[in-house]
């Protein structure tokens, strides 16, 4: 169902979100590991709080409180994609899947035994249909706030990852004329 006030909000704070991210990202260092900790964080707070506003006032297709929603999760996503994007892993793809399906089944040394690219493909879009799969019995079975606080529940997951992760490795820069 093609409802215009719920695509166009879904656009707006997604782009928002990307310009809002991106070009913060510019001036604190898109790969900090502060930084990284306090985007998933608000992703994962953007993401509860429309757990919760389904959770107490239930889910409509129109209204105030789906554009809030709606405006919510296209925020968190799109903050998302930016900084998945600054990670530089070209093999994960959280924007588009389509992608990563397509460059794993091109992949020239897709039955090498050592290939990370295609691992990490491989990997990620395993995720992406389990997660899927268990998102989609979630929703069915106990319901979209239920669904919604897994779902953060998870990205408070990973923000806590990035605790333990390594420092960046500083690449010597070569001079330019």
């Amino acid at each position: 169902m093609f409802i215009t006030a719920n695509i166009g909000v879904a656009l707006g704070f997604f782009l928002a979100a990307g310009w809002l991210t991106g070009q913060l990202s510019h001036i604190v260092g898109p790969r900090r590991r502060g930084w990284l900790i306090l985007c998933n964080f608000i992703q994962s707070c953007l993401v509860f709080a429309a757990g919760a506003i389904q959770h107490v006032y239930g889910t409509d297709l129109t209204g105030p409180r789906t554009l809030v929603v709606i405006g919510l999760l296209a925020f968190a996503a799109g903050s998302q994609v930016v900084q998945s994007r600054s990670l530089q892993m070209t093999e994960i793809s959280t924007a588009m899947a389509t992608a990563a399906w397509v460059d794993l089944m091109i992949d020239p040394n897709l039955f090498v035994l050592k290939n990370r690219p295609r691992t990490r493909r491989v990997a990620f879009l395993a995720s992406l249909v389990l997660g899927s799969l268990l998102g989609a019995y979630i929703y069915k079975t106990a319901g979209s706030a239920v669904a919604l606080f897994v779902s953060a529940g998870g990205k408070l997951l990973v923000t806590a990852m990035y605790l333990f992760n390594g420092e960046d490795k500083k690449v010597p820069s070569s001079e330019t004329v």
